[in-house]
């Protein structure tokens, strides 16, 4: 069970990663950063912490809440690892078939003012914008159910923003440096292409991922 929680950690991680880097997120959340974030370069680690909390109050909440829900229905441990574990793997394929889906909603969150409250607030709508990564939220929010329990759903959800974060945290420090944000786009949009049953199926390395 420990192996369990541990490798599911990482994935939920590696998840944040994938979806911070995913086509419908990226052009939202990006210029969002930069456009915010970046007019305060001195203290840009410190806005960057408090975007991060703001994206955070978006997901920990919704992470929480299906936890308490698997835990509410913990009797029934087995037939819910046995759906959750069915569920991640068809939203698996759906995403290597090449079939997109996201939230209805569209978001596009933009500052006028440059302080620690408004940072706060732009990582709220940014979290919200975000959610359009619907294959990869619905898969960690399926792992935060699984071990019934609240606590570890929210290590799951806390762990997910990490990875979405963790970019951000290394273009803040390194930006001056290396075009990071830059490399990062070349290497996670790059398409991968291959035939899947006599169809040409197309998807993005943040996708496979």
């Amino acid at each position: 069970m420990e192996l369990l929680l541990s490798a599911s950690l990482i994935a939920a991680f590696i998840a944040g990663i994938a979806a911070l880097f995913a086509p419908c997120c990226i052009t939202v959340l990006l210029p969002a950063y930069f456009g915010s974030i970046f007019r305060e370069r001195y203290k840009v680690f410190l806005m960057t912490f408090i975007f991060f909390l703001g994206i955070l109050t978006v997901f920990l909440p919704i992470g929480l809440g299906v936890a308490a829900l698997g835990k509410l229905f913990s009797q029934y441990h087995n037939i819910i690892f046995g759906i959750g574990s069915t569920f991640l793997t068809i939203l698996g394929i759906f995403l290597l078939t090449g079939i997109h889906f996201s939230l209805p909603m569209r978001v596009s969150p933009a500052l006028k003012k440059h302080n620690a409250v408004s940072v706060f607030v732009l990582g709220i709508f940014s979290g919200i914008a975000t959610t359009c990564c619907a294959p990869v939220l619905a898969g960690v929010l399926a792992l935060a159910t699984l071990p019934s329990s609240i606590f570890w759903g929210g290590f799951y959800t806390l762990s997910f923003v990490l990875g979405m974060v963790a970019p951000l945290f290394i273009i803040s420090l390194f930006l001056d440096k290396i075009n990071f944000e830059q490399k990062f786009l070349r290497i996670f949009s790059r398409p991968i292409r291959y035939r899947l049953i006599g169809k040409e199926i197309s998807i993005t390395v943040s996708e496979a991922v």
